[in-house]
């Protein structure tokens, strides 16, 4: 039975001074024995007359008495007791960043895979809807698969063939010589098409161009100018009327060397070429240059930007790493595809996206 007594607690083996927060020094009882595990216990609770536990006598840790007589107990912890807890506290912390550490560049991997993604997905974007609105049969790869050239049609339409006597009728007949032709039905975006006032400003893209069957091969190539015509004047009608310059065709016929099945007509305003550079990691678009027979004479940076009628040019994308762009002709039976692969990387993160476009090549 243990009675607490002001200071001390009395037991059986004789009094033992209680250690309070003032960090008084215990003194050892008698027995020697049990005494040193019972005074850490005493120092650390009280007990009171009714046997419950009371709060701890010394708040800054067990008491480690002295064994020999007359000694002393302190709180506090010992040297080792605190390099086991920082060791602990040390190993805990390491499997914490490890657990932590993963997701974390997880989604930092996620993030910088969405950016590239997306890059990359607009720039295709991009070239697949302008591949779309391209003259039927002009679409032209280079530079081993890293150039893209076609022509940009504007607007397009029907043309009057008949009756023969009418004069606003398109005779294909160059005796006729005919020079302006009735468009059926409405002519869209007539405003985005340039009349020009010289034979030759179709060739320099100062004007807009009329193509009318262009099937890509001799004698049918918008590019060499067989079937391509300088416009001279839009009249918004009724009726809606084209004028056109019919002494630039390469034959030297003043009339177009072939008719459309369907009588269709197109107007181009501008080449446009996607050059795309590993080297320098960019994807550049280029309009408004001349027209070249041969697509080797504009497929650099620098030919492009040396022409009397200089291209104006555009970032399309960065951070590229490889591109291939391939064209597959159509058929009768079967569209034009161009396929373009592209590669962008962002540090230690690349990703390659494949997209393709089906053309219509019907002229």
């Amino acid at each position: 039975m243990t009675i607490e007594s002001g200071n001390q607690l009395l037991t059986r083996s004789g009094p033992l001074s209680v250690c309070r927060a003032t960090g008084r020094r215990l003194a050892l009882g008698p027995n020697r024995g049990v005494a040193p595990l019972l005074q850490a216990v005493v120092s650390r609770f009280k007990v009171s007359e009714s046997g419950r536990v009371g709060v701890p006598a010394c708040s800054r840790g067990l008491v480690w008495p002295n064994s020999h007589a007359g000694g002393s107990g302190q709180c506090g912890f010992t040297l080792i007791e605190l390099v086991v807890v920082i060791v602990i506290s040390g190993v805990i912390a390491v499997a914490a960043s490890q657990l932590i550490q993963r997701p974390v560049e997880m989604y930092q991997s996620q993030a910088s895979r969405a950016r590239l993604v997306d890059r990359a997905d607009t720039a295709l974007v991009r070239m697949t809807r302008e591949l779309r609105d391209a003259l039927p049969n002009s679409v032209r790869i280079g530079c081993s698969g890293a150039c893209l050239e076609f022509l940009h049609v504007v607007t397009g339409g029907l043309y009057r063939a008949a009756p023969e006597a009418d004069s606003l009728r398109l005779s294909f007949n160059p005796a006729d010589a005919d020079m302006q032709f009735e468009v059926m039905g409405l002519l869209a975006d007539s405003a985005l098409v340039q009349a020009g006032s010289n034979v030759n400003d179709c060739a320099s893209m100062n004007a807009s161009c009329l193509v009318i069957y262009n099937t890509g091969l001799s004698g049918s190539n918008a590019y060499n100018r067989d079937n391509a015509a300088t416009i001279s004047a839009v009249n918004a009608g009724p009726p809606i009327t084209l004028n056109f310059f019919n002494n630039g065709f390469s034959s030297l016929q003043t009339a177009f060397p072939a008719s459309s099945p369907d009588q269709r007509f197109y107007i181009v305003d501008t080449p446009i070429t996607y050059l795309c550079d590993p080297g320098g990691g960019t994807i550049r678009r280029y309009q408004g240059y001349n027209l070249q027979a041969a697509q080797n004479a504009v497929d650099s940076h620098a030919e492009l930007l040396a022409q009397s009628n200089p291209a104006e040019h555009a970032l399309l994308v960065d951070q590229v790493s490889a591109c291939n762009f391939t064209y597959t002709p159509g058929t009768p039976s079967r569209n034009g595809l161009v396929t373009l692969e592209l590669t962008v990387h962002e540090q230690s993160e690349s990703i390659t996206l494949l997209q393709q476009a089906h053309l219509v090549n019907m002229p």
